[in-house]
C-alpha cells in the first residue's frame, strides 16, 4: 500500500512538472517554426478535417491575430477556452489532488451526442465549395 502512494505522488510530481514543460515547449515550437506540418487527411483526399488550420490557427492565436485564427479554424477558436479549462481543472485536480475550478456536472449523453452532430456538421459544411459555406474552409489571410 505504501508502495502505490509513493508511486501516486511521483506520478503526481512527473504531471506537475511535465505537462506545463510540454506546453511551454511546444508553444515556444509553434512560435519559432514558420510552418506547420500538412494535414494528412488533406493530402490523401482533398477534404478538409475538422482540425484543418489548427496549427496555423494556433500560431495566429500565439502572435495576436485573432481574426486570422478564426478564418483558419473557427470551431477549435470557439471550444478552445472550454477545453483550455477543463484541461487545467483536471490538471489541478491530479497534481494537487483537490478540485478547485467549478464546472458543471453534464449527466445527459445528449450533451455529447449534440457536440458529435456539431463537429460532424462543421466538418461536412467545410468541404462544400459554395458560399457561405466555403468560408468555413481554412485560408490564408
Amino acid at each position: 500500500m505504501k508502495n502505490n502512494k509513493k508511486l501516486r505522488t511521483s506520478l503526481r510530481l512527473a504531471v506537475g512538472i511535465g505537462a506545463p514543460l510540454v506546453a511551454v515547449i511546444g508553444v515556444l515550437l509553434i512560435i519559432i517554426m514558420k510552418s506547420t506540418p500538412p494535414c494528412i487527411f488533406y493530402e490523401l483526399t482533398g477534404l478538409y478535417c475538422v482540425g484543418c488550420g489548427s496549427g496555423r490557427a494556433t500560431a495566429a492565436l500565439l502572435h495576436g491575430e485573432i481574426y486570422a485564427a478564426f478564418r483558419l479554424n473557427p470551431l477549435m477558436i470557439i471550444l478552445l477556452p472550454f477545453v483550455g479549462y477543463y484541461l487545467l481543472k483536471e490538471y489541478i485536480s491530479f497534481v494537487f489532488g483537490r478540485d478547485v475550478l467549478p464546472f458543471p456536472k453534464i449527466r445527459s449523453r445528449w450533451v455529447g451526442i449534440i457536440l458529435l452532430i456539431i463537429i460532424v456538421a462543421f466538418w461536412v459544411l467545410r468541404n462544400i465549395r459554395i458560399f457561405p459555406f466555403s468560408l468555413l474552409a481554412p485560408t490564408v489571410i
